[in-house]
This record gives structure tokens, C-alpha cells and sequence, in this order.
């Protein structure tokens, strides 16, 4: 079976990319993924304009925090967990990394 694939478009202020996310062979839904990680932007984005200046530090700092409470929370041991936490990562990384940024409106 090949491997599923997210197509997912990220906008900034005149930026988009388009990405596309490789998803784990386990993957239960799409579209459970897919409005997860829409809502989590889009909660970022608005905790952020509330806040005002926010550093992008403390922004991957807090995302580092979710996600390792996360991991905890999973009915699974965490020496299984992180493995494939780190795999996931690295693959959304590379994914965005190879996406390619267009004007916004032409996303």
C-alpha cells in the first residue's frame, strides 16, 4: 500500500506553501489529522494576536511542552512513543522543508 499523503496549505501574511505531509502507516483518519492540525494553527494564530509580541521561541517552547505531555498521555511505554514521535517530526519537517512558498492567492 503506498504511503498516505496530507496535502496541506500553510498561509502567511503573502506567503503560502503548499505541503505535503507524509502520514504514518498506523493512521487512523485523515481528516482527524488534517483538523487537528488546522485547529492547533489556528489557535496559535489567535493566542498570538492577543498576546502581541510573542517570540518564537516561546512559541516552540510551549509547542515542545504540548507535545511532551502528549506523549505521556499515550496508553503505550515512552520508550515506544518517542521513536516514532522523533519519526513523525522529521518527516513533517522534511515535507515542509521541500514545499515550495507561493504569493498568497495563488496557494
Amino acid at each position: 500500500m503506498p504511503q498516505q499523503i496530507l496535502p496541506f496549505t500553510a498561509v502567511q501574511p503573502g506567503l503560502a506553501k503548499r505541503i505535503e505531509f507524509p502520514l504514518h502507516p498506523q493512521t487512523v483518519s485523515p481528516e482527524h489529522v488534517g483538523g487537528l492540525l488546522e485547529a492547533v494553527l489556528d489557535a496559535l494564530s489567535g493566542q498570538i494576536s492577543a498576546r502581541g509580541q510573542v517570540s518564537d521561541g516561546d512559541v516552540l517552547q510551549a509547542l515542545s511542552m504540548a507535545l511532551a505531555i502528549r506523549m505521556h498521555m499515550v496508553a503505550a511505554p515512552i520508550e515506544t512513543v518517542q521513536p516514532v514521535v522523533a519519526e513523525l517530526l522529521a518527516g513533517a519537517e522534511e515535507a515542509v522543508a521541500a514545499s515550495v512558498p507561493e504569493p498568497a492567492g495563488k496557494a
